[in-house]
């Protein structure tokens, strides 16, 4: 069983090389960093450090670039079902024991697909709201409104491996013939929502996403201007409609079946 670790890099070059946490991942783990447009440096600096790295189809979507990690691993790099793919932000930082735990937890229990639980400080005291129940649509309305989104789970409550509806995308643990089973993320997505989207698929083929409390990580969550003005912003929305649809569409044929 081998663990292979998908990054994608927007700009990141600077953070990677500053972090020096996939530098370290890399002397245990398969890394590759899919580059998403012409970074200078990055290249030479994982190679330097032994990372595998794919630096080509540029502008591409988050979910369409981890697909094109997964099938470089299949590939060219052996990766095999009963592997782990792990979907892993650059602003994600971890140490090769949290990583260890998750997949032992994971294969002790026979999950598919997992969450870590992510702070955004190093000391762990200040959380990051990466797990929620499947949003609907007055409840986007509200996260745009600067509501209180009622679809965040307090993690505080949360003291054992627990099944939840969804985990964030800057940390994700899919068994590889899991994630071969889901086909990958939907790359009709081009940036928010895909990671819900790929749980939301999961969750109705009977595999909810496992969140582990005890596996700990930082995630610096660095999130971009979402101004009704910004293209974030028509990113985010259009990509809401997109997941509500889909989630109706999918609902309807399991009902019908």
């Amino acid at each position: 069983m081998s663990i292979f670790i998908a990054v994608v890099s927007h700009g990141h070059s600077k953070l990677i090389q500053r972090l020096a946490c996939l530098s370290k991942l890399a002397q245990k783990y398969t890394v590759v960093v899919k580059i998403n447009k012409n970074e200078q440096g990055l290249v030479s600096y994982l190679k330097d450090n032994k990372i595998s790295y794919i630096d080509d189809l540029y502008g591409i979507g988050f979910g369409h670039n981890n697909n094109v990690v997964y099938k470089y691993c299949k590939k060219y790099l052996s990766m095999k079902d009963e592997d782990y793919f792990l979907v892993f932000n650059p602003d994600v930082i971890s140490d090769d024991t949290a990583i260890d735990n998750l997949i032992e937890l994971m294969i002790n229990d026979s999950v598919n697909l997992a969450g870590v639980n992510l702070f955004k400080d190093p000391y762990y005291s200040i959380s990051d709201n990466s797990i929620r129940n499947f949003p609907s649509y007055s409840q986007f309305v509200r996260s745009f409104l600067g509501m209180v989104n009622t679809s965040i789970i307090n993690k505080k409550l949360i003291k054992k491996p627990t099944k939840v509806d969804w985990a964030a995308g800057s940390f994700l643990a899919f068994k590889v013939s899991h994630y071969s089973r889901l086909k990958g993320f939907d790359e009709g997505y081009f940036m928010y929502c895909e990671d819900i989207d790929i749980c939301y698929r999961s969750h109705l083929i009977g595999e909810q996403v496992v969140f582990y409390p005890k596996i700990k990580m930082q995630h610096l969550a660095e999130h971009q201007n979402r101004s009704i003005f910004s293209k974030h912003f028509y990113w985010h929305v259009s990509s809401v409609f997109r997941f509500l649809l889909t989630k109706h569409r999918l609902t309807c044929v399991k009902s019908s079946l």
